[in-house]
């Protein structure tokens, strides 16, 4: 028993270390390209700097979205990849990226039809504002994914409990000290179910948010604020991995 609770608190922190990445890589900020010049329309954008002429800004809005659609494709493949995600939400999530893909599909279509330069920047500046694909859709699906992929660990941690229950028992029926360990035992339950309360309700949370409520900025705090539970509870995590292995040591 003692091998078998070793190799799955060992297999629990592999798990639990790429959850940790995942989420460190989700609350990162998404770097600004395009106009800045930096990124990957940035000799589109040197270009309407040098001259804004229909085909510039046409090109430049293009690139602009072409890209956009790139990053969606990937989205759809992380949605369609993620194992712990539910069907009903890879389903609203797939449904926002094919509303945004046609969004874009049709605005692409107006302005290469555009012949006047007021109007093709009017028509650029919706790329950004109509759709948020890097600040809003992009960081729904990697939060929605990072909170399931906390309550997935919920599940690898009920296996670790219930072996560690029962290597205490053993001990306590032996006539061992298993305070220590029951301590231990008790503080990894404690953070596991601290975590899973702050992933809970992301998603429910993150799903509905449009880009009309990111521009008005109401969509933006409720972004941060699941960054920030989601740091929280991969800190929690972390802790109930530590508590873990103090709980299997305290029981050698």
């Amino acid at each position: 028993m003692k091998s078998r609770l070793t190799a799955l608190v060992g297999g629990l922190a592999l798990g639990s270390a790429l959850l940790f990445t995942s989420a460190g890589i989700v609350t990162a900020a998404t770097p600004a390209t395009g106009p800045s010049g930096k990124g990957a329309c940035a000799t589109e954008a040197a270009a309407v700097k040098t001259g804004a002429t229909v085909a510039t800004l046409r090109t430049f809005g293009d690139c602009e979205i072409n890209r956009r659609f790139v990053t969606l494709t990937n989205l759809t493949a992380k949605i369609t990849a993620s194992k712990v995600m539910t069907s009903s939400d890879k389903a609203a999530l797939q449904g926002e990226i094919g509303l945004t893909t046609a969004g874009l599909t049709s605005l692409k279509a107006a302005i290469d039809a555009e012949t006047g330069i007021p109007a093709l920047r009017a028509d650029i500046v919706k790329i950004a504002t109509g759709y948020r694909v890097y600040l809003l859709v992009t960081p729904q699906v990697n939060l929605v994914n990072a909170s399931y992929a906390v309550l997935a660990a919920q599940t690898r941690f009920a296996t670790v409990n219930t072996n560690l229950t029962a290597r205490i028992a053993a001990a306590k029926a032996a006539g061992k000290g298993t305070t220590a360990a029951q301590a231990d035992l008790d503080a990894m339950n404690a953070s596991v179910t601290a975590a899973v309360g702050l992933a809970s309700p992301l998603s429910a949370q993150l799903l509905p948010l449009t880009p009309a409520q990111y521009n008005v900025g109401t969509a933006g705090p409720i972004l941060t604020a699941a960054r920030t539970a989601l740091g929280q509870a991969r800190d929690d995590l972390r802790s109930a991995l530590a508590d873990a292995k103090a709980c299997r040591d305290a029981l050698k």
